[in-house]
């Protein structure tokens, strides 16, 4: 794939502005060992293998596709958890790809990570008020009593009731849970949000509550969001544009509406196909893949998605096809959309 033109599809731009965050052509390879004891080598798991994308200040992007298919690896490579083997992220016009902890540090209160597992992500030993007063201690900001009140305005702004202030995490549902979070993220203010998969272990029913919630508050504070998440139900309700991966790169990206009305990607079509109709009665026809993914340590020639592809031709084996934009505004991967098979 050719990154630097991948790099370019990255954003709908809504002014000329600079994108608040572009990523271009990111790569991480892991090192694993495989084959028996006597003779084991290591191999590259190529968990995201050239990515290029960009977000508007303002817009929600999401990022969708089957566990394993990189998406997580990518919140990690945007906030720095990981180094990228290759590649650079840029956030507001500056490089942050293997910043020092100490600059990193810095920036961490612009950019912020919601966590698919909200009880991993408290500590059960603190109370809820005490949790969201943290970050602004860490980060020093203001005085103790503008703390109390910015704390508590943040949980009610959560529809979190004053007396679960002082109960602990084990005391409270996944629902509160995952608002507590997102409450201890979002009081700090900042301009990047990342969800991974943050209504994955809720009930349907809560789900919903927390989705709707957190629309809400992106549009009243003016956040900018990359939304992760395997649930294209919920990403059409929530993200202005998605990108669809499929072993760690980006197969079609478009505006939401476009893509859900009409997806290119077969990949795409094949996912779409499997959201449930909510009216009785209706049924979509199925497109059904065959087979499972081929293992990111041993991908096939071409095409990645060939080997599980209906529409699949004999150039689909033999070449990758190249991430190209079409008349419609989206940009697909995919020899068959583009008319080269």
């Amino acid at each position: 794939m050719n990154t630097q033109v991948g790099a370019s599809h990255v954003s709908r731009q809504k002014g000329n502005g600079m994108p608040l965050l572009k990523a271009t052509a990111l790569m991480k390879y892991y090192k694993i060992r495989r084959g028996g004891w006597l003779a084991q080598k290591k191999v590259d798991l190529k968990a995201v293998d050239g990515v290029s994308f960009s977000i508007n200040k303002g817009e929600t992007l999401g990022i969708v596709g089957e566990s394993g298919c990189g998406k997580s690896t990518i919140a990690r490579l945007v906030l720095n958890i990981d180094t990228p083997t290759s590649g650079s992220v840029v956030f507001k016009g500056r490089q942050i790809s293997g910043l020092p902890p100490g600059e990193w540090r810095k920036l961490r209160r612009q950019m912020q990570y919601v966590f698919q597992d909200p009880l991993g992500a408290l500590d059960p030993r603190m109370n809820v008020f005490d949790q969201v007063v943290e970050p602004l201690l860490i980060h020093n900001i203001a005085g103790v009593s503008e703390r109390r009140d910015k704390a508590a305005e943040i949980l009610q702004a959560m529809d979190l009731k004053d007396h679960t202030f002082d109960r602990y995490p084990f005391d409270l549902s996944g629902g509160e849970r995952q608002r507590v979070v997102l409450a201890r993220a979002l009081v700090l203010d900042p301009e990047l949000l990342v969800c991974d998969e943050p209504v994955s272990a809720l009930d349907v029913s809560i789900q919903a509550q927390v989705i709707n919630l957190l629309a809400e508050l992106t549009k009243r504070m003016g956040l900018t969001m990359i939304f992760i998440s395997h649930d294209l139900s919920i990403v059409r309700h929530v993200c202005e544009r998605v990108a669809v991966m499929y072993l760690g790169k980006i197969v079609e990206l478009a505006r939401g509406e476009l893509l859900f009305d009409s997806p290119a990607h077969p990949y795409t079509r094949a996912l779409l196909s499997a959201i449930p109709i909510p009216e009785p009665g209706l049924k979509r026809k199925r497109t059904l893949l065959k087979g499972d993914p081929p293992s990111p340590v041993d991908l096939p020639p071409g095409c990645r998605f060939h080997t599980r592809c209906h529409m699949a031709r004999q150039v689909c084996k033999e070449r990758i096809p190249e991430l190209k934009p079409s008349k419609e505004g989206r940009w697909v991967a995919c020899h068959v959309a583009h008319g080269k098979a």
